[in-house]
């Protein structure tokens, strides 16, 4: 490996410390979000510029991923307490593994009828569309689920990859503790 790359992984591991299984927190609140774009499964675009000032939480998943499933319920509930808050912006992003129309089809169903793979459940979360998985990569993952959360100040503060038990009761305690720091609008 070239020496130049190793010192930027030493460097961009150096910032997160390990955050319980799979979660990681920002050691260096100074870690800024890459500029990001994708559109909602409607086709409106979203762009970081638009967010900023807020809390922003990205949760990537593809149609064919069991733990991103699994984790629907925990998003819907989460998603449920902070929709109304416009301090908050939620995005429940597919990573663009798959073509639009599947991703489409996937949300569709979620939200206006049985999903066989969920239970029955109806969800009513912000879906979106990272084409050519843009986003996701500007955040250094490579699988699903993955999550990243951003303070209003727009660092990344919470990286995960992976499955996480718990996930609402998390989030609602990391978004509430960045939501009463100071110069949240």
């Amino acid at each position: 490996m070239k020496p130049a790359l190793i010192v930027l992984l030493v460097t961009f591991l150096s910032v997160f410390k390990s955050y319980g299984q799979g979660m990681e927190e920002a050691s260096d609140s100074s870690f800024a979000a890459p500029e990001f774009k994708f559109v909602t499964i409607d086709g409106d675009p979203v762009s970081s510029r638009n967010l900023r000032g807020k809390v922003i939480i990205l949760d990537f998943w593809s149609s064919d991923c069991n733990p991103c499933r699994r984790s629907m319920p925990q998003l819907e509930e989460f998603y449920r307490r902070y929709k109304t808050d416009p301090r908050v912006a939620f995005y429940f992003v597919n990573s663009g593994w798959e073509t639009l129309e599947k991703a489409k089809a996937f949300s569709s169903r979620g939200r206006s009828g049985v999903l066989l793979f969920s239970w029955g459940e109806k969800y009513d979360l912000p879906f979106a569309y990272d084409r050519g998985s843009s986003t996701l990569k500007a955040f250094g993952f490579d699988s699903n689920p993955s999550m990243v959360i951003i303070d209003a100040k727009f660092r990344v503060r919470h990286k995960h990859a992976g499955y996480q038990e718990n996930l609402s009761k998390y989030l609602s305690e990391m978004v509430d503790r960045y939501l009463s720091e100071k110069n949240v609008r």
